[in-house]
C-alpha cells in the first residue's frame, strides 16, 4: 500500500471537487529557494469532472526568489496545484482567499508554508492519512510473515490491523466534520471509502450540508449516499442463487463458480491495484486459515487489467485460494452480473449457490463465518 505523497499529481481528485465559481480572481505568490535549474512553474485549476487546466506558467530558475500565478476566477472549494516542469514536485492548495502566498524550498519540498488555512488543513490530512497507512502497512507485513501460521501472536496482530483501520476512518471522519474548507472535508469524505460504515458516515454528511449549504458536491454526495442507503443492490442478491460465472485461473484453467456446490464459498472480488482491497486481504487470509477445514473455500475473482501485477499481489499478499479473471477491468462480465460498484466486494454461498450475506469485511467476516460454519 503506497502513501499518497503531498506532490503526487491530483487528476483523480476532481472527481470529488465543486465546479461553482466566484467573481474574485486569485493570485498564488511564491517565494522561491534553492531551485537546481532553469523550468517553468505551473498552475493548474483540478475541476469537477473535468482533466486539470492550467491557468498560468512562469519561467523560473536558480535567481528567482519570487514568482506570481494567476489563477482567474477564484474557486474556493476547488483545488489548485503548482507543478514544476522538471521536478516531480507538487504543491496542492486550496481556494480560500484570493491572494495565497506559499515559500517553498527544493532542499525540504515537503516542509512548505502558506498562508492559506484550508491548504494547511489539506496538507495536514494527507500526512496524518499517511501515517494511518503506514502503520496499517507494518501490520500488513508483520500478518504475511506469519505465513499460515494461526497461533495467538497473529490473531493479536489482525485484532490490531482492524482497530487501526477503523481508528482511520475516524480520522478521516473527524475531519470532514470539523474543517472549515469545503475541499478539505469532500476529499476527507472521498478517502474513507470502505473504511467507515453507514453509521459513521451519515450525521457527518448531515452536518456538512448545514455547514455549507450552497455546496453542490456535498448535496451530491448525500444524495447519493441516502440512495445507495435506501436501494443497496448488493442486497437484491440475499436468498437468491449466485449468478454462476466461469474464468480462467492464472494457469489458463477455467473454472466455474458452480463447481464449487457443496462448500461454503466466499467469492471476493478484488484487484491488485484496489489499496482497500490489498488493506482487507489480511483479514480474508485469516478467515480462510480459520475454517478452510470446515468445508469452506474462497474464490477470488480479480478485476485486474494486467497478468503480472494480479499474480505478483497473489503472491504478495499469500491469498492461496483459486483465483480466476478475464483481465478486462470494470468491462469484466462479472461487474454487470453482480451489480458491482466498487471493490473489495464479496458475497457469501451456502452449500447450494446460494447468497447467504455480502459485504462481509473485517470483524464480520470471521463472525458470519462463525454463525454457519458451527
Amino acid at each position: 500500500m503506497k502513501k499518497i505523497s503531498l506532490y503526487l499529481s491530483v487528476v483523480g481528485f476532481s472527481l470529488f471537487i465543486s465546479c461553482q465559481q466566484k467573481s474574485n480572481n486569485l493570485e498564488v505568490e511564491i517565494r522561491l529557494t534553492n531551485n537546481p535549474q532553469s523550468q517553468y512553474a505551473y498552475l493548474d485549476l483540478i475541476e469537477l469532472d473535468a482533466n486539470p487546466i492550467t491557468m498560468d506558467s512562469i519561467k523560473v530558475n536558480g535567481a528567482t526568489s519570487n514568482v506570481v500565478l494567476k489563477g482567474g476566477a477564484m474557486n474556493p472549494e476547488a483545488l489548485y496545484r503548482v507543478r514544476f516542469e522538471k521536478d516531480q514536485y507538487f504543491i496542492i492548495l486550496v481556494g480560500d482567499q484570493n491572494n495565497l502566498k506559499v515559500n517553498f524550498d527544493w532542499k525540504n519540498p515537503g516542509s512548505y508554508t502558506t498562508n492559506s488555512g484550508g491548504s494547511s488543513s489539506f496538507k495536514n490530512l494527507l500526512a496524518g492519512f499517511n501515517n494511518h497507512l503506514q502503520e496499517m502497512d507494518d501490520l500488513k507485513n508483520q500478518i504475511a510473515m506469519k505465513g499460515e501460521v494461526m497461533d495467538s501472536a497473529r490473531v493479536i496482530m489482525e485484532q490490531d490491523f482492524r482497530g487501526k483501520a477503523t481508528s482511520t476512518g475516524e480520522f478521516l471522519m473527524k475531519y470532514a466534520d470539523t474543517t472549515t474548507a469545503p475541499a478539505v472535508a469532500v476529499y476527507a469524505l472521498g478517502i474513507s471509502k470502505n473504511l467507515v460504515t453507514a453509521e459513521q458516515l451519515s450525521p457527518v454528511l448531515a452536518n456538512l450540508s448545514k455547514r455549507f449549504p450552497g455546496l453542490n458536491k456535498i448535496k451530491k454526495i448525500a444524495d447519493a449516499f441516502q440512495k445507495q442507503s435506501t436501494t443497496p443492490s448488493s442486497e437484491n442478491l440475499i436468498g437468491k442463487q449466485a449468478p454462476d460465472f466461469a474464468l480462467n485461473a492464472p494457469d489458463g484453467k477455467l473454472i466455474s463458480l458452480s463447481s464449487l456446490k457443496g462448500k461454503y464459498v466466499l467469492v471476493d472480488f478484488w484487484a491488485s491495484w484496489c489499496k482497500p482491497c490489498r488493506m482487507e486481504n489480511p483479514n480474508v487470509v485469516a478467515a480462510y486459515q480459520q475454517f478452510k477445514d470446515k468445508n469452506f473455500t474462497v474464490l477470488g475473482v480479480s478485476l485486474d487489467k494486467t497478468k503480472d501485477e494480479w499474480v505478483k499481489a497473489i503472491a504478495d499478499d499469500q491469498l492461496t485460494w483459486d483465483h480466476v479473471s478475464d483481465l478486462k477491468f470494470w468491462d469484466s462480465k462479472v461487474v454487470p452480473l453482480y451489480g458491482i460498484e466498487g471493490i473489495p466486494f464479496n458475497v457469501l454461498l451456502d452449500t447450494e449457490g446460494k447468497v447467504i450475506a455480502t459485504e462481509l469485511r473485517g470483524p464480520a467476516l470471521s463472525q458470519k463465518l462463525q454463525e454457519v460454519l458451527k
